[in-house]
């Protein structure tokens, strides 16, 4: 008869010796005291667990071509919406760049620009194809991005089992802000004040916008050549930076959304995750930020010569004109004492 000892021992046959082979001594690897962003799409992985660049899609196993939807997931849906609805405004802006700079270089006279503003004008002011073009993509486009990073702060809150709020400040689960994101939160109020002098004052004021154009900005810079310099020169580079610098992202040149470690000089995510640039890698994006930077620049200038060189030294306007213009001018809300 078998004891309860004999039938409690297993027989030596019996142990499994797989699970002792599987345990090895692993080497200790990097604590992080921060929380990688691999929200932000830098790093996606293969099956074989080796990081590939999201410009190789096609070789992690999803599809070459798939118009920005690479799956189902409100991730997906968002940053589509923030990227297609950038392409109106972008056509918008390159419009409004010809207007206000190329053709006053060009005819070197604020009036002769007047006309090719006209062709224009029914994009400019028309109520229904304007908010299409310009009002409803620029709204989508922030709240978009906005979604996306408190998406993203709740997913790193959930995975490392942050509940307050204070837990999430401490541990900074709020994604990093690129240049290219502080760009565009800067670009807004600067754009909204834009809307506010050139479209909402005169729509209250003379009941529509048929009166404002280029003499009408430059009437405006002569009142007070200081605050319209500085303010327009601000606008330009903001703008030309954001718009430049979002572009060369969409196609994989990611200049203004390049981030390091928050405030410290350790080693990069790349690093840990088995990734380093080779020599020819730093050289292509030193020379995509020169490059991107450059046309950027470029832009600016051109911008500012047409606009201030031309436009800004037009001087005021006279008669019953400047007149209906300084009343514009003086009706604008919180900046009409400066103005």
């Amino acid at each position: 008869m078998m004891t309860s000892k004999e039938s409690i021992s297993p027989k030596p046959k019996d142990i499994d010796t797989h699970s002792i082979i599987s345990m090895q001594e692993l080497d200790p690897s990097p604590v992080q005291d921060e929380f990688p962003d691999l929200e932000s799409g830098q790093y996606i992985f293969q099956s074989q667990g080796r990081p590939s660049k999201l410009g190789d899609i096609s070789k992690a196993g999803q599809p070459p071509f798939s118009l920005g939807l690479r799956g189902h997931n409100w991730d997906s849906w968002l940053s589509a919406l923030q990227r297609y609805s950038t392409y109106p405004p972008t056509l918008f802006f390159s419009l409004h760049f010809a207007n206000t700079s190329l053709f006053p270089l060009a005819t070197q006279s604020v009036p002769d620009s007047e006309t090719y503003l006209l062709l224009t004008r029914p994009i400019y002011q028309s109520p229904g194809l304007e908010h299409v073009v310009l009002t409803v993509p620029i709204l989508v486009h922030i709240a978009s991005g906005i979604v996306l990073r408190n998406i993203r702060s709740s997913r790193r809150a959930r995975l490392y089992g942050a509940e307050t709020r204070a837990q999430r400040y401490s541990l900074n689960f709020w994604p990093r802000m690129s240049l290219q994101a502080r760009l565009g939160y800067c670009f807004v109020p600067f754009l909204g004040a834009h809307v506010l002098v050139n479209r909402v004052t005169p729509l209250i004021v003379d009941g529509g916008s048929s009166g404002v154009g280029l003499g009408y900005v430059a009437h405006g810079i002569a009142r007070n050549p200081v605050f319209w310099n500085v303010y327009y020169v601000v606008l330009a580079a903001v703008g030309v930076w954001h718009i430049i610098g979002g572009w060369a992202a969409w196609m994989g040149w990611r200049v203004t959304t390049a981030q390091k470690g928050r405030g410290s000089k350790k080693g990069s995510l790349e690093g840990y995750l088995g990734y380093t640039e080779s020599e020819e890698q730093v050289k292509r994006k030193r020379k995509m930020r020169w490059i991107v930077n450059g046309v950027a620049a470029v832009g600016t200038a051109v911008w500012l010569a047409g606009a201030l060189g031309i436009v800004g030294r037009g001087g005021q306007g006279s008669g019953w004109e400047a007149s209906g213009w300084n009343e514009i001018y003086k009706q604008v809300p919180i900046l009409g004492a400066w103005l």
